[in-house]
């Protein structure tokens, strides 16, 4: 009799299991469909309620962005003119190392004129002398978001993260500025290194290149040249790059040997 209990427990546990089962394979098939379908053809509602929600995020953005230019003043000429004796002031005091006096002089009138272009660069660069390079990269980042001439703060900050070691940051605001200053050199050559230090040595071979075509005889480019040449296997290029490094430094050791271990794989 116990036993018989026992199997139609069992029996009752099996069907419910059977059922659960079923119920869940139900569901996720259901649900499986009904993603795609609003893939495919979204539900009304759900667009509707998407495209307000855009809306709304567009124009939070228009608000913020004309927030912030309401922040941005315009000078008098007479206050403009105090601006130039002041940075004058702030030039001698950092050359006497007086770097305290020309900060507080700095941040006095970055009071009356919060995004002011030079004051805001004076004061990173007075951060930077001072190794506080994170201060000067808040002010850098600040300016970028409200200023509409960006080309010198993307070059004070990719440079800036250069130093602090930042060199995947560092290389977004290299190329922004790079697409808008495509004959800088100085722009090409920090390229060149930054993209060798990340040992991107395909790209970086395309902006030394660049480099070497206005600094044919600059040989610390010529030996990154050669060795990405040789880190992508092309070793003709390689040799061909080391013997002219050697034309110009024909006592180099370490190149002479460079090119014999090449000269014997070739």
């Amino acid at each position: 009799m116990e036993n018989l209990i026992l199997i139609k427990f069992e029996i009752l546990v099996f069907f419910l299991s059977l059922f659960y089962s079923l119920y869940y394979i139900w569901e996720k098939i259901y649900l499986t469909f009904y993603n795609i379908k609003n893939l495919i053809k979204p539900d009304k509602k759900i667009l509707e309620e998407k495209q307000k929600k855009l809306k709304k995020i567009i124009e939070e953005n228009k608000n913020n962005s004309t927030k912030k230019k309401k922040k941005i003043k315009k000078l008098s000429v007479e206050q403009k003119k105090k601006i130039k004796e002041l940075i004058k002031r702030v030039e001698i005091n950092i050359t006497k190392w007086y770097f305290d006096t020309a900060k507080a002089l700095l941040i006095e009138w970055l009071a009356i004129d919060k995004y002011n272009l030079d004051l805001n660069l004076w004061l990173a660069n007075l951060y930077e002398k001072q190794k506080n390079y994170k201060k000067a990269e808040i002010i850098y980042k600040d300016l970028l978001e409200h200023l509409e001439e960006k080309s010198i703060i993307l070059k004070k900050l990719w440079y800036n993260l250069a130093i602090q070691w930042n060199f995947k940051e560092s290389l977004i605001y290299f190329k922004e500025y790079y697409e808008k200053n495509k004959n800088d050199l100085e722009v090409i050559e920090a390229l060149a290194d930054l993209l060798y230090e990340l040992k991107d040595y395909k790209k970086a071979l395309n902006f030394i290149k660049k480099f070497l075509r206005e600094n044919p005889r600059n040989t610390e480019k010529m030996k990154m040249k050669a060795y990405c040449f040789e880190v992508l296997w092309q070793t003709k290029e390689a040799l061909e790059t080391y013997n002219k490094i050697l034309e110009l430094q024909p006592y180099n050791s370490q190149i002479q040997e460079k090119v014999k271990h090449l000269e014997w794989l070739e």
